[in-house]
């Protein structure tokens, strides 16, 4: 697994190449002193320590992909049940979530989603049912309360590390080390599969090998967390 500080490059990275792909700037709003507005920062501190007693009772997870209908949910789907299996249920909450499906302003006041509001696709649910898996969530985008909800955001991909990274400017989270949250590359905790993302299967196909990496990726994750969490 990559060191913490190689993720971190990783993620800082992928921010910058995601900018200059799709042409958005962080547009992070600023206070007077040049830094983000004392009052927007003070607001986010207080919805984390409202929320910190649901934090001590449940470990946040949530899975991210480009449109929440792919990776993301079967990543989700994956990981509840093997925390079942492990008899924790009651100390995770797991969700997955996108990154606009590919929509320029998703993560901008009134911007548009797509699939915002659908199922899993198709052909990823039929191939996830052929093991048994059953992806029941339905789509929805990445937003800022999530940063104050879920300690772990698992991108799958470089694009979608640097989306949440992008969308954490915008809406002026505060970094991992003040707001309790990482944001983490889901194939860095593959322990089985020497991979460097978990691609989109979307248009290139391969939905059983997608399953494989997950499955691979869910079991580090969930083992990783244990020793941290001492679970």
């Amino acid at each position: 697994m990559a060191s913490a500080s190689a993720q971190r490059r990783g993620v800082v990275g992928a921010a910058r190449r995601a900018g200059g792909r799709t042409g958005m700037a962080a547009g992070t709003r600023r206070g007077a002193g040049g830094g983000p507005s004392l009052a927007r920062r003070s607001r986010l501190v207080l919805v984390r320590a409202s929320e910190s007693g649901a934090r001590e009772a449940k470990v946040g997870v949530i899975f991210v992909c480009l449109g929440n209908i792919c990776r993301s949910p079967t990543a989700e789907a994956v990981f509840a049940t093997r925390v079942e299996m492990a008899g924790l249920e009651d100390a995770f909450d797991v969700d997955s979530c996108g990154t606009g499906g590919g929509s320029s302003n998703w993560y901008k006041p009134g911007g548009f989603s797509y699939h915002e509001g659908e199922q899993g696709d198709p052909r990823m649910r039929a191939a996830a049912s052929e093991r048994g898996i059953a992806i029941t969530s339905v789509s929805r985008p990445l937003r800022e309360e999530d940063f104050a909800r879920f300690q772990y955001i698992v991108g799958m991909d470089e694009s979608n590390l640097g989306a949440i990274t992008l969308a954490a400017a915008e809406w002026q989270v505060p970094p991992p080390e003040e707001g309790g949250y990482k944001v983490v590359s889901m194939a860095d905790y593959c322990t089985k599969h020497d991979v460097a993302k978990v691609p989109d299967p979307y248009y290139a196909g391969g939905f059983d090998k997608v399953i494989d990496l997950l499955e691979d990726a869910c079991e580090g994750l969930l083992g990783e967390i244990q020793k941290e969490r001492g679970l």
